[in-house]
């Protein structure tokens, strides 16, 4: 049907016709008034505001009552004055340079019953250290993603350590110091401070030896604990004890780092408990390497050896784990000298150079060994060496005892030294895993042949020769010979950032020590891990 209108549909109107125009409504003016009686207002109806009695309540006969006058409220006024209290808090507020009114925030209710601990007032647990927390999360971000080349390795320095330190306040303190030289000694540009700035006293809040300061003192708290834990501990501490104790033992490598931010001294060192701390674990710019961190590496390893049986199935037992920790390079041992050319392809110039000349280094070092031991018997035979050094003060039946003890703990760090050549030897002969790849990395390989172990193999007596204060003579100055063939094993895993090259720079201080002998044959012995670093 033409006529039916369909919903939605308009109706059509003829074209001569205007369309009308929609005129806007308009609001009928009307008063409002919030004064009428009380009454009337809980009733609900108009009140017509006369008083002492309105309308409404004397028609129905109730009592009329008035709340007490108020000025009438003008809207525009209530909005003006609106306007006029808003301008003022932002004025009064803190933030009012950005024009943020004041806020009231009120902490979230978890319905969570009252603790009874008490906390002073401004006590620690109302701040946070922002320092610590930096020093966290580099930790975190940076420190833990390099500690080893080994992958099972890494997840317990990037997970579970971080994790057992959140339960003990000095696995904090340790993490903390080791993250901070790591942060000290990366960002050099940053760290450089001239010892004129410590002479003239003008070291600022931000100067590296502030920061240092911060280190250190995590350290120190941080082995204090350890001592503590030690003195209490059960099967069920060994997890942390063994973490701080790798954490003692990385900061004690990575310490070498920092030797140059610290100003020249020339105080005598003071004799130290094993893991007793002290700054001079550090480094200072004497002329002799500092040896006071092998004692701390040698005193908390004790915590491995007494508790190697629980380690093993605790959580940090892949720290303990080294495929290539072996003899097996004596079953290619003759092979292994023989052909002692490096890969084509190695990617490492100084590891190249390292295979070359390894073999011929142990044999030169038992050479030197059997001359002095020939001197010391036979005084005669002073000529072996060009020229005649002085094998040091003439010495009684006693003297002759404790220096054939020296001969003895150096052949046994020889013995050290020839096993950690050996197992890079090997490491370095074994065959790629992924033959596709152009460049062959044998570091991975070297970690997990456990070469940083021999600060706790070498003897005691032969770290007492290089602590010795006396004036430099040619039995302590093989010693240092020795130190310098060790410090290669390190120098050579430059892959990790507490060995590599900071070792390549002790091994030149060693140099420079051992030429102020003036013994030729000595300085060879030295020249040769000089060559391979620079390589």
């Amino acid at each position: 049907m033409s006529g039916h209108v369909t919903p939605g549909s308009t109706i059509p109107l003829p074209a001569s016709e205007p369309r009308p125009q929609s005129r806007p409504k308009q609001r009928i003016g009307h008063t409002k008034s919030r004064n009428g009686c009380l009454v009337c207002k809980s009733r609900r109806v108009k009140c017509d505001e006369v008083q002492p009695v309105c309308g409404a309540c004397s028609v129905r006969g109730d009592d009329c009552v008035f709340a007490s006058p108020k000025k009438t409220r003008d809207p525009q006024r209530r909005r003006r004055l609106a306007r006029s209290d808003a301008t003022s808090q932002v004025e009064a507020s803190p933030g009012g340079l950005l024009g943020f009114p004041a806020i009231s925030i009120h902490p979230l209710d978890f319905n969570v019953p009252h603790s009874t601990t008490s906390y002073p007032p401004g006590g620690s647990t109302n701040r946070l250290n922002m320092h610590d927390l930096t020093l966290l999360q580099h930790y975190i971000l940076h420190t833990s993603k390099k500690m080893t080349l080994n992958n099972c390795k890494g997840l317990v320095w990037e997970r579970v350590i971080p994790e057992i330190a959140a339960s003990h306040a000095f696995l904090m303190h340790l993490l903390l110091a080791l993250a901070g030289l790591d942060m000290l000694t990366t960002n050099k540009p940053e760290a450089q401070m001239s010892n004129s700035d410590h002479l003239n006293g003008s070291i600022s809040s931000g100067s590296p030896a502030v920061k240092l300061q911060s280190v250190v003192e995590h350290h120190q708290q941080g082995l204090q604990g350890l001592q503590e834990k030690l003195a209490i501990a059960k099967d069920t501490d060994m997890d942390v004890l063994f973490a701080g104790s790798m954490l003692v033992v990385a900061f004690a490598f990575a310490s070498h780092r920092v030797r140059d931010l610290y100003p020249m001294s020339h105080e005598p060192q003071q004799q130290v408990s094993p893991i007793e701390p002290t700054v001079a674990c550090l480094s200072s710019l004497s002329n002799r390497p500092q040896i006071n961190w092998l004692r701390l590496v040698r005193g908390v390893s004790s915590i491995v050896q007494y508790s190697w049986t629980t380690l093993k199935l605790g959580r940090l037992r892949p720290l303990l784990l080294y495929s290539n920790a072996n003899d097996d390079w004596k079953l290619h041992g003759p092979e292994l000298t023989a052909n002692n050319a490096p890969p084509e392809n190695m990617r490492s110039g100084s590891l190249s150079a390292f295979a070359v000349g390894a073999p011929l280094a142990i044999l030169k070092l038992r050479e030197f060994l059997g001359i002095l031991r020939t001197m010391s018997s036979d005084p005669t035979q002073g000529n072996l060496l060009h020229p005649e050094p002085p094998l040091g003060p003439t010495l009684g039946a006693s003297g002759t005892a404790q220096r054939d003890d020296l001969f003895a703990a150096q052949d046994q760090s020889i013995t050290v030294v020839e096993n950690m050549y050996m197992r890079i030897m090997y490491v370095i002969h074994l065959r790629q895993i992924e033959l596709s790849s152009s460049c062959h990395n044998p570091q991975p390989e070297m970690e997990e042949a456990a070469i940083s172990s021999w600060p706790h193999l070498v003897p005691a007596t032969f770290i007492s020769s290089l602590e010795s204060n006396e004036n430099l003579e040619i039995t302590t100055g093989f010693s240092f010979a020795i130190l310098a063939h060790l410090y290669l094993c390190l120098a050579l895993l430059d892959d990790i950032w507490y060995f590599g090259e900071i070792f390549g720079s002790e091994i030149r201080r060693i140099e420079f020590l051992v030429a102020e002998i003036n013994n030729p044959e000595l300085s060879q012995l030295v020249a040769w891990p000089v060559r391979v670093v620079s390589s």
